[in-house]
């Protein structure tokens, strides 16, 4: 029996779930506060702090590929995603606990290459497990519908680490158990958050099992660099689905970004509320309350329809903030993120549903399984755009006329300042998300076109030869799957 046809059982969608406890929450405390952590608590300015993310990043553009292509070659009993999981144990732990050291520098250049050098470290970890990770769902099973169902376990767990990851940095460490003493906050929220993150792996290790036939798959050989670089960096983008996904994953992501790192400063000196939960518990709280509507809806719609639903949502919300004042009353912000949670419910659990559909379109025209390589670029994108936007809003804040704080001591705000603040929460997510929603317009991928490729492709896998109706099938999908279909298939040749 195919393994598509069998379903899964629960204890491999949690365990395939509780994976992301590190990337929704490690990508959370991130975004919302890193760029805090490291003007208000460290000492550098925003223009260098934002550079420190930006920089580290660059390491990506060759780490994330290469991983990719690592682990689709990688063969050992563990399997080809597994090994990963098993050393990123100790590895996440100590690289995210890295971060939030607080040594007496001599000055900022030497706090500056300090933290540039832990985010490298950090980045090069989180590629080393996230991208077999994301691999891995697609060899988890084929089937349309149970892939969205592991993408509603997988969002579980990444908002509830999530909603842990933005409350409890602020509000619990740095305002209740460490009140007064931020340093010491600040490194108890690396040593207990690398615990969170690095301890699940356990269990995603021995629950999630690849599909055998897939291990079976012959390694890539790799020919002239000009070869090398043509297939692994330029061919995947004539997937036509993939260049769709990746762009509403980049630019959806990117608009949950702004929305968090401006968050706190935000709530800080534009309306005068010092606690995040006043902002995230109605986030959050629409957000798990919708993940399973939005997995629902996506069963009924599609998952391209629930997307662009989602979006909208994310505008109206942004508009909300059009009407927001200090003194306001709170239910208008309690709107704001009941709505934005809602949207991010659909924007985030429909990226993920859709990515494993992806690496189908490329086996039907080249015969392999490159799962990991689609992961490498994706995750490339993904924390090129979030280090982009975060350098972006660290620019803002600081040719906005950011006031640091003096010490320890916060500096009242301008007014031009604040009402620049205002204009950057709503205009830059906002363009975010209509670039996102152009990207899910054009996505062709629909269940009915994946479900005649995987058919193509169990038979090429099984070495049968293609009937007059299914080469028919196959001559009309490529043109609107590949730009510019190469011939034959040579994994299946």
């Amino acid at each position: 029996m195919n393994q598509e046809r069998k379903p899964l059982g629960l204890s491999v969608r949690i365990g395939y779930g509780m994976g992301d406890i590190y990337g929704g929450g490690s990508t959370t405390i991130l975004n919302m506060y890193y760029l805090y952590f490291l003007t208000d608590m460290a000492g550098l300015s925003p223009i260098w702090a934002g550079t420190a993310i930006l920089v580290s990043k660059l390491w990506d553009a060759v780490t994330d590929p290469v991983m990719g292509l690592l682990s689709d070659n990688t063969r050992t009993p563990l399997g080809r995603r597994r090994p990963y999981f098993l050393a990123g144990i100790p590895l996440v732990f100590l690289s995210f606990a890295a971060m939030w050291v607080r040594p007496g520098f001599a000055g900022p250049g030497a706090a500056f290459a300090y933290y540039l050098t832990a985010y490298v470290l950090f980045s090069t970890v989180y590629t080393m497990v996230w991208v077999p990770y994301n691999s891995i769902a697609a060899e988890l099973t084929e089937d349309y519908d149970e892939r969205t169902r592991l993408s509603f376990y997988r969002m579980v767990f990444s908002n509830l680490s999530g909603i842990v990851a933005a409350i409890a940095p602020k509000d619990l460490f740095e305002g209740v158990l460490f009140r007064g003493d931020p340093a010491r906050a600040w490194l108890w929220v690396g040593i207990a958050f690398g615990l969170v993150f690095s301890l699940p792996y356990i269990v995603t290790l021995l629950t999630c099992r690849e599909n055998p036939e897939f291990m079976a798959l012959p390694r890539k050989r790799f020919g002239s660099v000009k070869s090398f670089v043509t297939e692994n960096f330029l061919v995947p983008f004539e997937n036509r689905p993939f260049r769709y996904v990746m762009l509403m994953y980049l630019f959806g992501f990117m608009a949950q970004d702004a929305v968090l790192a401006l968050a706190v400063y935000f709530l800080t000196y534009a309306l005068g509320i010092p606690s995040m939960m006043t902002l995230l518990v109605p986030v959050y709280g629409g957000l798990l309350v919708s993940l399973f509507l939005a997995s629902k809806l996506a069963q009924r719609i599609g998952k391209r329809e629930t997307f662009l639903v989602s979006g909208a949502l994310w505008i109206g919300a942004l508009i909300l903030v059009l009407f927001m004042r200090p003194g306001m009353p709170v239910a208008v912000l309690y709107a704001f993120g009941l709505a934005f949670g809602v949207g991010l419910a659909g924007v985030q659990s429909m990226v993920f549903a859709i990515f494993p559909d992806v690496p189908d379109v490329d086996e039907l025209v080249s015969g392999a399984r490159r799962e990991g390589l689609y992961s490498g670029i994706f995750a490339l994108f993904r924390k090129a755009g979030g280090a982009f936007i975060l350098f972006l809003v660290a620019a803002l804040i600081g040719v906005a006329g950011y006031l640091p704080p003096i010490g320890d001591v916060k500096q009242a705000q301008t007014p031009a300042f604040v009402g620049s603040l205002m204009a950057i929460f709503v205009g830059l997510p906002a363009l975010c998300v209509v670039l996102a929603l152009f990207a899910a317009w054009r996505y062709p991928l629909t269940r009915e076109r994946l479900d005649r490729i995987r058919r193509i492709n169990a038979a090429l896998r099984r070495g049968e030869t293609l009937s007059p109706g299914d080469e028919a099938v196959r001559a009309e999908l490529l043109p609107l799957m590949v730009a510019g279909p190469r011939p034959g298939r040579g994994g299946h040749a």
